[in-house]
């Protein structure tokens, strides 16, 4: 049996609504301390500058704000976002914005003391303002305070709503005893609210930075793999599509902070030759891309594999982007076999045959993107953004060759050894909708009342069929 995409995420809408409102008090509130999965303040910047965090809200004291222009992401010293555009109360007016987890982080940091935070005409800060706190510049100016709510920001991540409450063993193997139907239609209506999370997230970053841009993206979170996803999006962000033109490798090195004026000793001629080509060109734009330390890309170099390392992942988005007039338009379900080819077969003189720019040659060639990575890229991006019904059938019929070891740990919890789950869970919608499940009810750890177990035992009536 096979539901439909979007009365799916409807009815696993519905059942997520429902256990939150049967957990009562467990929610937690506004006043959480920590930050929805940890962002640092590099990451919300970078949603804020996708138009993720809103675009209106009420200051402290300074009546309705609308933002009309982000501003241009600053990559020195100074506030974070410079020449925005903003409107209150029916005053337009241009300048700085600074964003920060608290407000009081605005003394803390200094900010209020030096003349460089004078253009500041809007802060954003992510915690409740205290009673009484005002945001000043060296000069004494009032500046409006615009506090961001934590379910937007946790809307703008697509994360779940917060449960605070103890571990408790009554939700163990609570699908054990479901029947194969019912838990089918659960499945898929899991992934399809997956799906339509993340596709609502994906255009919302298109509505404001483009499609373009939004796809470049994705491909580059994909490239990032797990540890450095972020990384890699932040540096396609930095360094946008649209301003690459030939010098993709030297844009993109440069701004992720991989160039160097000399290569260790050890590197070998071939490397001295390709990074002085890379070098020369990234030294006529260095002052455009650059990026101080304290706005400094972070990188995760362990643990990974020598072929996974961030060097040899920027050198992938850089040859996709050379390629990007012919990706772009196979980004959909009915080109995804050709995509995959296009993919795949992408190859460059230097990275085919190393891993780091000083590495010694490999012994082999070894793919940019890999089969593996780019069918990621395919499950992930592009059967969510195709709406079509065609799409959603196909994708419940992709398997991956590869088992996460998250979705099995979510598995085991939630089916103890039953044998009919194993030959699923390498399907791409069951990882999906696991990953889902897991992170709506099992990461959080539900208090004694909820009602997930009960609800699922009792065959999801009202909200499945």
């Amino acid at each position: 049996m096979t539901i439909d995409c979007q009365r799916g995420a409807e009815a696993y809408t519905s059942l997520h609504r429902a256990v939150l409102h049967g957990c009562g008090d467990c929610l937690a509130g506004d006043n959480a301390a920590d930050i929805p999965l940890k962002l640092n303040e590099i990451e919300v910047q970078s949603l804020w500058m996708a138009g993720l965090l809103g675009h209106e809200g009420e200051t402290a004291r300074h009546g309705h704000v609308r933002i009309l222009d982000v501003g241009e992401w600053n990559r020195s010293v100074g506030p974070d976002f410079q020449r925005a555009e903003i409107e209150i109360d029916g005053v337009r007016m241009r300048g700085d914005i600074e964003l920060d987890p608290k407000a009081q982080d605005w003394e803390h940091h200094g900010h209020g003391a030096n003349p460089s935070y004078n253009g500041v005409i809007l802060h954003v800060v992510l915690s409740d303002v205290p009673e009484g706190w005002y945001t000043r510049d060296s000069g004494h100016r009032d500046i409006p305070i615009l506090h961001i709510r934590k379910e937007v920001l946790q809307e703008a991540i697509g994360a779940s709503p917060s449960i605070q409450a103890e571990k408790t063993e009554l939700c163990r193997e609570p699908l054990a005893a479901m029947q194969m139907e019912e838990l089918t239609r659960l499945l898929q209506a899991a992934a399809a609210y997956r799906i339509t999370n993340k596709r609502r997230i994906f255009r919302k970053k298109a509505a404001n930075l483009g499609i373009r841009q939004a796809w470049y993206e994705a491909l580059a979170e994909t490239l990032g793999y797990k540890v450095n996803k972020q990384a890699m999006q932040i540096l396609a962000r930095r360094a946008p599509i649209r301003e690459l033109g030939g010098n993709a490798e030297s844009i993109l090195f440069g701004t992720a902070g991989f160039l160097v004026p000399v290569l260790p000793e050890q590197a070998n001629t071939e490397a001295r030759s390709y990074h002085r080509n890379v070098w020369d060109a990234w030294w006529a734009v260095r002052s455009r891309y650059e990026l101080e330390p304290p706005r400094a890309i972070n990188w995760q170099y362990a643990p990974l594999r020598p072929g996974n390392h961030p060097h040899r992942r920027v050198a992938a988005l850089a040859v996709s982007a050379k390629h990007w007039k012919n990706i772009e338009s196979l980004l959909s379900a009915a080109c995804a076999e050709r995509l995959l080819k296009t993919l795949t077969s992408l190859s460059h003189p230097y990275w085919s045959h190393h891993c780091t720019l000083p590495s010694a040659p490999l012994g082999n060639k070894m793919a940019l993107i890999g089969e593996s990575r780019a069918k990621d890229f395919l499950i992930n991006h592009v059967y969510v953004q195709d709406d079509t019904p065609s799409a959603w059938h196909t994708y419940l019929s992709i398997k991956s060759k590869d088992i996460p070891s998250a979705v099995r740990k979510t598995a085991m919890h939630l089916f103890g050894s039953r044998e009919d789950i194993a030959p699923l869970l390498n399907r791409a919608y069951v990882q999906q909708a696991l990953l889902q499940i897991d992170a709506d009810f099992c990461a959080q750890s539900p208090c004694r009342e909820c009602l997930f177990p009960a609800q699922l035992c009792q065959g999801l009536k009202g909200h499945l069929n």
